[in-house]
């Protein structure tokens, strides 16, 4: 639900700006610099964090009594919950942390900016499984040698809800907590990039603003930024990112990205940019496996003290795929049905109240059928034509996108793939992928035929 929200923030935040017709001078002003800090641990209520050093101190008050309202219902609206809203300045934050990291660590000598970290995200509560071993290992490492680990960058990719902020947030408690010494940094791309462009705008009027940015991220030993493809495109921005990128690494110091994707496979990215991000570790985080899917909901079990029963967890394990914040959503509907109705959940009221969440599930599933049709349709064919033995270069070319565009999205075996293109051998159909995988290492053009394809199929 935080990260939801987190992730949502911007989104809430232009709701507000076009729901109720607020000026662009008051948006920029109040909405805008206003962060998203952390849920209490009963979910029902946020601590929003106001930026007292460039507003004032007063106004905390301001915003609260004109927009309150205003973003409630909007959360509400773009998230589905329902929270009271808590106000709190920077400053109050920032000393409440660094009191609070000062009891913890008398030797701490530097200030820890990394203070919208959830906490519930370390390594104890993350469930390993063969889809996320490589990812947990690597970040347990950089975690206990942050100076001095060979994973530098380190660039954790994977899809949504698959756990790539759990881990980067759960290296950050481990450094914090085990090298205070240490200054980390965490943010979120769309913190830095508000950030930024503050900065450019204020920077007419006064250089300091955009040199204190510079410095705020420069100065660090462990920088950490999730969702690092938003900051991809824009121009000035990514450029300001790539400085600081560079002038890090050339200092020894720690940095962890998180994307969704693979770096060569990020559209706008430019090749010199490609290889720095290569120059580290690039692990990925899939889709977890149907024990690990039921781990994680044992260990939430465990933790909810509300026991749905283990008929039940292997029913949500079982249809519910896609990642772990499905999951953990489908576990969360019936945990609070039965706070709700102080009931206890059967078989069957689990097969009901989660029935939409299966369908949704079911409806995301990408099929070779699937990818062939849309293949197809965008060049103007017919599955006859791509199923006949027609050897014109431009059906034999569709095929073979097919093909390549089938194994590297289902992972279907090559007799799977060929049985659904006019029952081709297993070697006619590795040759088609080989073939497109060579050719786009040197054809920009099919490249971005590529690319819009992969958007076509992965958007339903």
């Amino acid at each position: 639900m935080e990260h939801l929200i987190r992730s949502k923030w911007l989104e809430i935040l232009e709701h507000v700006k076009n729901e109720y017709s607020i000026t662009d001078v008051c948006y920029k002003t109040w909405l805008l610099p206003l962060e998203f800090y952390s849920l209490n641990e009963s979910e029902e209520s946020a601590i929003i964090c106001v930026n007292d050093e460039e507003l004032g101190e007063s106004s905390k008050n301001h915003i609260q009594k004109k927009y309150n309202i205003l973003l409630q219902i909007a959360i509400e609206e773009i998230t589905g919950y329902h929270l009271t809203l808590e106000y709190k300045n920077k400053s109050e934050l920032e000393k409440r942390n660094n009191t609070a990291n000062v009891s913890k660590h008398k030797n701490n000598t530097k200030k820890n900016l990394s203070f919208n970290l959830n906490e519930k995200y370390t390594f104890d509560t993350f469930v390993v499984g063969n889809n996320n071993n490589f990812a947990h290992a690597a970040a347990l490492a950089v975690a206990e040698s942050p100076l001095q680990s060979e994973y530098n960058p380190l660039f954790i990719y994977g899809g949504p809800g698959l756990g790539k902020t759990h881990l980067i947030h759960s290296i950050a408690h481990y450094i914090i907590e085990n090298s205070p010494e240490l200054q980390v940094l965490y943010t979120t791309s769309e913190q830095y990039i508000n950030e930024i462009v503050d900065a450019m705008r204020n920077s007419k009027m006064d250089r300091t603003t955009l040199n204190n940015i510079k410095r705020k991220y420069r100065e660090v030993d462990v920088l950490m930024i999730d969702d690092v493809q938003f900051i991809i495109g824009k121009d000035f921005t990514q450029e300001e990112f790539f400085n600081t990128f560079n002038a890090l690494y050339e200092q020894g110091k720690q940095i962890i990205l998180t994307s969704d994707k693979h770096p060569n496979q990020m559209e706008k990215l430019e090749e010199r940019y490609k290889s720095r991000f290569n120059w580290g570790l690039p692990v990925d985080v899939k889709a977890p496996e149907y024990e690990t899917r039921l781990a994680i909901l044992r260990k939430k079990e465990e933790k909810e003290g509300i026991k749905l029963g283990e008929e039940i967890l292997k029913f949500i394990a079982e249809n519910i795929k896609t990642n772990i914040r499905d999951l953990e959503g489908a576990y969360n509907k019936l945990v609070l049905r039965s706070k709700l109705q102080h009931c206890d959940i059967t078989l069957d009221t689990a097969i009901e109240d989660i029935k939409d969440l299966i369908l949704t599930n079911e409806k995301m599933k990408i099929t070779n059928d699937y990818i062939i049709n849309i293949v197809v349709e965008h060049y103007g064919l017919t599955l006859e034509e791509i199923n006949s033995k027609n050897r014109s270069q431009k059906i034999a070319n569709v095929r073979h996108i097919c093909m390549y565009l089938c194994r590297k999205i289902t992972n279907s075996s090559y007799e799977e793939i060929g049985s659904k293109l006019g029952n081709r051998d297993r070697t006619t159909v590795m040759h088609g992928y080989n073939k497109i995988e060579e050719d786009l290492k040197n054809n920009a053009s099919l490249q971005n035929e590529i690319d819009i394809l992969m958007k076509i199929i992965n958007h339903q």
